[in-house]
């Protein structure tokens, strides 16, 4: 096996691993305390005690969390607005849901493979998680000369992201660079 296949084989374990970790650790605990809390308003009713309505309001927010939880991690395996809309659309969604103040300079406005867009949108989306409500960032993701440029200024990865995204992009025979300003670059050839 090579060792871009090795690469590839690699990033896809972790990413599996962190995506069983999300959901152990989010919707499904959730799901568990929504339960247990049912469980208790609902022996709390059958005993005519008090509180049984607020352990239903209680439940009823946990369970809306796990459907918040829910849909980030199904928005990470693969977005629906990109198969809805398209790069140009989830782009605005991650700017305006980002920390921070984040402007859009550039965006592709033709279609684009859907490797591409899924990368672009993964990197974007993983930088952006990264900001707080202090920060400020300029996004692009422009096509040119049979790629798809994203850059990322004002904002940076650690290394375990960079390594997890790092190896997508050079699968598609992409490259990345990170620099200390902070920013990020990658390049994406469309003809993937």
């Amino acid at each position: 096996m090579g060792s871009l296949a090795r690469r590839v084989l690699v990033t896809s374990d972790a990413e599996r691993k962190r995506l069983e970790r999300e959901l152990h650790d989010g919707a499904q605990q959730r799901l568990v305390a929504a339960t247990t809390t049912l469980g208790l308003a609902q022996r709390r009713l059958a005993d005519g005690e008090p509180g049984a309505q607020e352990l239903v309001d209680e439940a009823t927010m946990e369970l809306k969390r796990c459907v918040e939880d829910l849909r980030d991690l199904a928005r990470d395996i693969y977005p629906a607005v990109l198969a809805e809309r398209g790069l140009g659309s989830a782009l605005h969604d991650l700017v305006r849901r980002a920390p921070g103040t984040v402007e859009l300079t550039g965006e592709s406005e033709e279609s684009l493979p859907e490797p591409v867009a899924v990368t672009a949108y993964l990197l974007l989306d993983e930088v952006l998680a990264g900001l707080t409500d202090g920060d400020e960032a300029r996004v692009s993701a422009l096509a040119a000369d049979g790629e798809l440029v994203v850059e990322i200024h004002g904002a940076g990865l650690e290394a375990e992201q960079l390594e997890r995204l790092g190896g997508r992009v050079q699968a598609l025979g992409g490259r990345i660079e990170v620099t200390a300003e902070p920013s990020v670059r990658a390049a994406i050839p469309l003809d993937t």
